[in-house]
């Protein structure tokens, strides 16, 4: 990420942050007058392609004093926003979400055979909640590929940490859905920092239904040793007490930590999981659940409804050690991070924060 924070402070290098903002922003908003998936796999191919390597990227060191945080089992972060699983499923460009400044990167959910996912239309915007709907059924191109295609980039996860998101086949039965994990788990071993096993996704069916403490203790049992290295996502719509077993099994266990949360399962307007500005609350009210269960000793990444920098210190002050984006890159455009970091700064230095890790877990001190 040196390339990111290198800039010098100059007249001419603020007029150019500010001239790479206002034309991602004005490609950002042209891509949402497409279907919202068009402009997705529109917006990855241009990635893809380098598209973002013609544009200068804001120095991130004018926002990055006193960010640096510590993720156990992931590592010392130059900041705490990473990417989240759903934006770059089949590891197409990971080197992109680099360029953006994100301090780490999280691929998948990948299944261990390719799989259509559900029928099209299934990615919804509401622009007017900020938000996003998507029933895309864990579409992918199966671990074998994936796996493949993360071999030729020959990733550095001590510079970049890259987690797996590992989910089960559709047509696979409960019965037989740590088999599916496993398969992921081996297919990507020596090649990733962590993984993180999705039993919360509201788009397949049966699956959230794997969201218990059997299926955790069993999970602990096949993996053994390896659950060091995974973290479990869970989804923000169970009630209190079944979130609360859940996670003291978690962290009883011996699992890494929990990313909390998916999407918010909805109906309307359409069938789905929901993310960004409405699952904000919900989201942050089931990190305080967790909290009350583990008191600090099982690791937490926040994700859920982050869209500024007040969001992000809300949800690091609940104790969270690092915060997932996604839907803000669709609202906010590809320099989003530089933004969050800057609003994240102005909101420490009116709370009277020099540093990140001084204020995590705050929350709970009064």
């Amino acid at each position: 990420m040196s390339e990111l924070i290198s800039a010098p402070h100059s007249g001419t290098f603020y007029s150019r942050q500010k001239f790479a903002s206002i034309f991602a922003d004005i490609g950002t908003a042209a891509l949402r007058l497409l279907p919202a998936e068009l402009a997705h796999d529109i917006g990855m191919g241009l990635m893809k392609a380098g598209a973002l390597n013609y544009l200068p990227a804001p120095a991130l060191d004018i926002a990055m004093a006193g960010m640096k945080v510590r993720v156990p089992g992931i590592g010392d972060l130059p900041h705490p926003i990473g990417l989240a699983a759903g934006f770059d499923k089949n590891c197409k460009c990971p080197g992109a979400f680099v360029h953006m400044g994100f301090s780490m990167v999280e691929i998948g959910t990948v299944t261990p055979f390719g799989q259509t996912g559900n029928p099209k239309p299934r990615l919804f915007r509401q622009s007017e909640q900020r938000a996003l709907i998507n029933r895309m059924g864990f579409n992918g191109d199966g671990a074998a590929t994936v796996s493949e295609r993360l071999k030729q980039l020959n990733w550095n996860n001590d510079r970049v940490p890259l987690g797996i998101n590992c989910g089960k086949n559709k047509v696979t039965p409960p019965e037989r859905a740590i088999q599916d994990y496993l398969q992921v788990i081996e297919a990507f071993k020596g090649l990733c920092k962590y993984f993180v096993v999705n039993i919360s996704s509201p788009n397949t069916p049966g699956l959230r239904d794997l969201a218990t403490p059997a299926f955790i203790e069993q999970l602990a049992d096949e993996v053994g040793h390896d659950r060091s290295k995974i973290w479990i996502k869970i989804d923000p719509d169970m009630t209190r007490r079944e979130f609360q077993e859940l996670v003291s099994t978690i962290a009883d266990r011996g699992f890494q930590g929990v990313i909390i949360s998916n999407t918010h399962r909805v109906t309307f307007p359409e069938v789905g999981g929901q993310s960004g500005h409405p699952v904000m609350a919900l989201s942050t009210a089931c990190l305080e659940w967790a909290w009350e269960v583990h008191k600090g000793r099982l690791p937490m990444i926040a994700s859920g409804g982050v869209l500024s920098g007040i969001d992000l210190f809300q949800k690091l002050s609940r104790g969270a050690s690092a915060v997932q984006i996604y839907t803000a890159l669709v609202y906010r455009g590809p320099w989003v991070v530089w933004k969050l970091l800057l609003e994240l700064n102005a909101e420490m230095r009116l709370r009277g924060y020099s540093c990140v890790e001084d204020f995590i877990g705050s929350y709970y001190e009064h």
